[in-house]
């Protein structure tokens, strides 16, 4: 069961701003008022990123793409600009200029942590592991940087995903320290104690879990393959019972239901 990277939804933090402002004054001599507009290049590109987004988000990419290059024009060197870029060239494709947006993102003088964690989702698809660590532990160093458990989450999937099983088991422990209602922390820690055959710690994990969050086809499911290795029948039917009751429709119940009658 594998669960995807969480840190994988771009973070921006951009709102409608208005593209400059009016100042008042009059002419010499006379009370006549002029209206003068001084445009801001920061919350014009900003505005624009936000426009080219929303066209993204609409499946209009040419107009995305048009104020995204207005938004560039604007302002060269904002961190938003480029993270909205590599998002605009990651969704269409093209994984080469990606790659260079991201790397002028995390290289601006406003860099962030949110893009460098961004970044390390983008390498770690491209099962660049070693990488996407350097820049998800850049990210959790970076100064106000407060999604410190999502990027401990991300680098023990990354590290799962990477065969190293231990450092993964680490950094989703990690992760659960600075949030302990993180989801897929507790699954992934719960399916590594399961593969590893340390059932009870994976039967404890799953208890962990549904202590502090709601149940979810995936987790009745692998609680179900818990308590089947650990043979215990009858705990294993009722959360069945409960994932065909609550859950009827979901893939996890239809391979249930197959395996009964099998």
């Amino acid at each position: 069961m594998k669960h995807g990277l969480p840190g994988l939804a771009l973070l921006f933090c951009v709102t409608l701003l208005s593209t400059g402002c009016v100042t008042e004054r009059t002419y010499t001599g006379t009370d006549t008022p002029v209206s003068e507009r001084k445009l801001d290049k920061v919350a014009a590109a900003r505005e624009r990123v936000q426009l080219g987004l929303t066209y993204l988000n609409r499946g209009n990419s040419e107009q995305a793409k048009y104020n995204l290059d207005r938004a560039l024009e604007y302002a060269p060197e904002l961190e938003d600009v480029h993270v909205a870029l590599a998002y605009y060239y990651q969704t269409v494709g093209d994984l080469i200029r990606t790659e260079e947006s991201y790397n002028r993102a995390t290289s601006s003088k406003d860099a962030s942590g949110d893009s460098m964690n961004n970044f390390g989702v983008f390498l770690c698809q491209q099962k660049q592991y070693d990488r996407a660590e350097k820049l998800f532990l850049a990210a959790i160093e970076m100064p106000k940087y407060t999604r410190t458990a999502s990027s401990y989450e991300n680098l023990g999937i990354c590290s799962r995903d990477a065969g190293q099983v231990e450092k993964a088991r680490h950094y989703f422990e990690i992760a659960l320290k600075y949030d302990p209602r993180r989801q897929v922390s507790l699954l992934e820690l719960a399916e590594l104690e399961l593969e590893q055959g340390e059932l009870t710690a994976a039967r404890a994990q799953m208890a962990r879990y549904h202590a502090v969050t709601a149940q979810t086809p995936e987790s009745l499911a692998l609680a179900i393959h818990i308590e089947q290795a650990l043979k215990d029948d009858a705990a294993a039917r009722r959360f069945g019972i409960l994932l065909l009751a609550k859950f009827p429709a979901s893939l996890q119940a239809k391979q249930y239901r197959a395996n009964l009658h099998q």
